[in-house]
């Protein structure tokens, strides 16, 4: 229901590409195409549509026609992906196969962000799923993002000022999180996703899914770069450094449960000597 493809290039490099003309006049949505996938698949597939709906929940160009979309896709997600999973439920994956469309919807006209920019090149880089690095790199998005005064705000007509922690809140509201102010919410909808990911037996850090450090750092400047220009990346919330990217992949990395992008020297110096 997109317009959008992913190729890969003789490099191994994903390149999206945008055109409506991609748009089909008819999409069938059936889920029994879907009743016979390997469970891995349902995992990252369904965590790949979360991050659809996310990301074009708090994108720049979102709009109230593509908000509804986005979280209803992501209501439907939580309620039914574990169900789909575990035991290959019929209605939870029917429901699933929706959510996705929803939120297919939604992206096609808010497009995406930077956790897509990431993980289009950290899985052409060591060939992972794509739904696997999403995952990964999605909480440490949300808390990059989720900044009241980031340094480069996203551009976009009638995006005047960061929405995106409240965005997160209402999302994480409208799956039955609890938090006393944006922080707190934000931080909820994080742990709601690695909850999920633990569910559904994925790894949690790029080095639990088999990433050896050495390849993963020698490799650092050119995915960060790479993503930086990456057609995913305009439509983020908050526009991003390259050096903002290279520690959001190290977060990623290495599982740190806070945005180092955000630590001021003496905490990021602690957090180096940590790791």
């Amino acid at each position: 229901v997109t317009p959008f493809a992913v190729i890969t290039d003789d490099d191994g490099m994903k390149h999206p590409v945008f055109s409506y003309q991609l748009t089909p006049d008819i999409a069938i949505i059936d889920s029994s195409f879907c009743d016979k996938l390997p469970k891995s698949l349902v995992a990252n597939a369904g965590v790949d549509a979360i991050t659809h709906a996310t990301e074009a929940f708090v994108s720049v160009a979102a709009n109230e026609f593509t908000e509804s979309h986005a979280i209803k896709a992501i209501q439907l997600l939580f309620d039914n992906l574990p169900m789909s999973y575990q035991k290959g439920d019929i209605k939870a994956r029917e429901n699933v196969h929706h959510a996705a469309s929803l939120a297919g919807l939604a992206f096609s006209n808010s497009f995406l962000g930077i956790t897509h920019s990431l993980s289009h090149k950290v899985g052409a880089a060591f060939h992972l799923p794509h739904g696997l690095t999403n995952a990964i790199l999605m909480p440490h998005v949300i808390r990059y993002n989720a900044s009241d005064s980031p340094m480069r705000m996203g551009i976009y007509p009638g995006y005047d000022h960061p929405v995106a922690k409240s965005r997160y809140a209402q999302i994480a509201r409208s799956i039955g999180c609890s938090g006393s102010d944006g922080d707190e919410l934000v931080e909820a909808y994080c742990q709601r996703i690695m909850d999920l990911m633990s569910e559904l037996d994925m790894p949690m850090t790029f080095q639990e899914a088999g990433i050896s450090e050495e390849n993963f750092l020698r490799e650092l400047d050119n995915i960060a770069i790479a993503a930086f220009d990456d057609q995913c990346t305009p439509a983020n919330p908050r526009f991003p450094l390259t050096s903002e990217l290279k520690l959001i992949l190290l977060d990623a990395y290495y599982g740190r449960q806070v945005c180092s992008v955000n630590l001021n020297e003496e905490q990021a110096t602690k957090l180096s000597v940590s790791a």
